[in-house]
């Protein structure tokens, strides 16, 4: 299947089921970006959940809204984990927020490199009731 652009997210996936969200530098990521990348999830897999691994362009930053929809059960729908490429302090402030205060639904991570987040992803075993 070809990729899904959003209004700001490249959304993809590999041969290896990774869903791949490749999100544009200098970019406040919204409640309807994170709405956006959800119903592309769900038209690239079906229903499927991925392991996603998230990009996150230089200087780009999710707003409050984005970061609650993005940990809920309901963000949550088609994801199994979450390994996040992140660039600058901005970002790791906010991914600090995201992990202590509003706490994601499902195991997530946050790198500064990618080969970082592709290993994690690839050695993370998900429980079998998470499949469902």
């Amino acid at each position: 299947m070809k990729p899904v652009e959003t209004r700001i997210t490249t959304v993809f996936e590999r041969e290896d089921e990774v869903l791949v969200l490749d999100i544009k530098p200098n970019q406040v990521f919204s409640k309807r970006d994170a709405e956006e990348a959800i119903a592309a999830a769900y038209d690239i897999g079906k229903g499927k959940k991925f392991k996603n691994l998230i990009l996150v362009g230089e200087h780009t930053i999710a707003d409050i809204e984005a970061v609650k929809l993005s940990c809920s059960a309901k963000g949550s729908i088609y994801k199994l984990v979450d390994a996040f490429v992140i660039n600058s302090l901005p970002q790791k402030l906010i991914a600090n927020f995201y992990m202590k205060i509003v706490k994601p639904y499902t195991p997530t991570r946050f790198f500064t490199k990618r080969e970082d987040a592709e290993k994690w992803l690839a050695e993370v075993v998900v429980e079998k009731e998470e499949l469902v």
